[in-house]
């Protein structure tokens, strides 16, 4: 059966005027997908601000260690230990603080190859430990997009200042500046300048609240000291063997409670009898200050003032901390209400005896230098040789 030659020829026409047509409108098309697009990879500027800063690039078997400045690519993974710090400087002039102890994935850091392109230039940071200090820049070529994610939560930031800390189990987001739009099990928050909100493992964000908080656990003692303290006696090298007590004490008219210090013959040795808390937490680049509360009555005390070297008072508190530069430091206050042998109280202050005098530190990042950059631990304690002194109140508030 022969075929229609003419017939033939109109199939083939067609055919190619369909395939013509297609690449008509594909290839625009196609041009016009990439132009849009199209992106470009950057890379981030590392400087070590303190110790040797681990960077994994991708595909990498060893990671590098920086202890001045390196270009970081993206997908790098960049890890600091608990002598180690770093600052970020990305493609937009944003930034990026890594504490003590972090470790942050650099997922994804790009801008559109063609500036037509309406697609926003993109950063995603993640934070899988630790804390990091962020600095979202004002936008200069177009529409840009700052998000974090930890593995509790997503975050889209605005241009401000954040502070995001992460743990095995929550992140916390502290908006110093700017807003932020938080996610998590399917439920967004919002939060506005000087908010904060908390996500823990598999729940929704918590609502936003003031950005302020207490570092402080059970400091009106309200719960045993099991709770968040730990209490012990130090002797000193003076050869003394006699411990002082701790105790709580109801406070009338109150749901909360007073430690009790308390310790009688000393035969002129000493002793400290201390409350501890460790905190091990960080104090943000961005926090404006950090202040202590308490309430202390002072009921006896043998040796005078602040002791031969105004460090042994009936009650004291130490706070504990590193610097920025990774140096141990300590910051210490007492209080005293008798001092009959004339002795120096240049780190002390004296209070009436027998009544509840309420104290307040002041911003302690005025007065502290080189800046605390975490704080590791609280004493609160009695120090001397007989003594008997009462604290309750505690707060350890960062702004």
């Amino acid at each position: 059966m022969k075929k229609d030659p003419q017939r033939m020829a109109w199939l083939i026409l067609l055919l190619a005027f369909s395939v013509n047509c297609a690449l008509l409108v594909s290839i625009p098309l196609g041009i016009r997908w990439y132009l849009v697009n199209a992106t470009l990879s950057h890379e981030a500027a590392l400087e070590v601000i303190t110790g040797t800063v681990l960077v994994w690039e991708p595909g990498a078997n060893a990671p590098l260690g920086v202890t001045s400045s390196a270009g970081v690519v993206e997908g790098s993974t960049i890890h600091t230990d608990s002598s180690s710090r770093a600052f970020l400087t990305f493609y937009d002039n944003s930034t990026a603080t890594l504490s003590f102890d972090t470790e942050v994935k650099l997922a994804a850091m790009r801008s559109p190859r063609f500036r037509f392109s309406p697609k926003p230039d993109s950063l995603l940071l993640n934070i899988r430990r630790g804390q990091v200090n962020i600095g979202v820049a004002l936008p200069v070529n177009g529409p840009f997009e700052f998000q974090v994610a930890s593995p509790h939560m997503t975050a889209v930031l605005k241009e401000g200042s954040y502070s995001l800390k992460v743990t095995d189990d929550s992140t916390r987001t502290i908006v110093h500046l700017g807003t932020a739009q938080v996610t998590a099990q399917e439920s967004t928050i919002t939060l506005a300048q000087r908010e904060r909100t908390t996500v823990r493992r598999g729940e929704k964000p918590e609502e936003p609240m003031a950005a302020a908080q207490n570092l402080i656990v059970n400091g009106g003692f309200e719960e045993d000291l099991s709770t968040g303290w730990q209490a012990y006696n130090e002797q000193g090298g003076d050869g003394g063997d006699v411990d002082g007590e701790v105790s709580l004490a109801d406070l009338p008219g109150t749901s909360a409670r007073a430690v009790r210090f308390s310790r009688t013959g000393s035969e002129g040795n000493h002793c400290e009898t201390v409350i501890r808390q460790d905190l091990n937490e960080d104090i943000s680049d961005l926090a404006t200050a950090i202040s202590l509360y308490l309430k202390v009555r002072l009921l006896n005390q043998s040796l005078s003032g602040g002791g031969y070297l105004s460090s042994e008072y009936p009650l004291m508190m130490r706070l504990e901390y590193e610097d920025v530069y990774g140096s141990a430091g300590q910051w210490t206050y007492g209080f005293y209400y008798q001092n009959r042998d004339n002795n120096p109280t240049m780190y002390g202050e004296r209070i009436a005896r027998d009544v509840w005098f309420d104290y307040g530190s002041g911003n302690l990042l005025e007065t502290i230098y080189p800046r605390p950059a975490r704080i590791k631990s609280l004493l609160v304690y009695a120090s001397g040789w007989d003594y008997e002194s009462m604290v309750t109140d505690i707060n350890l508030v960062v702004e």
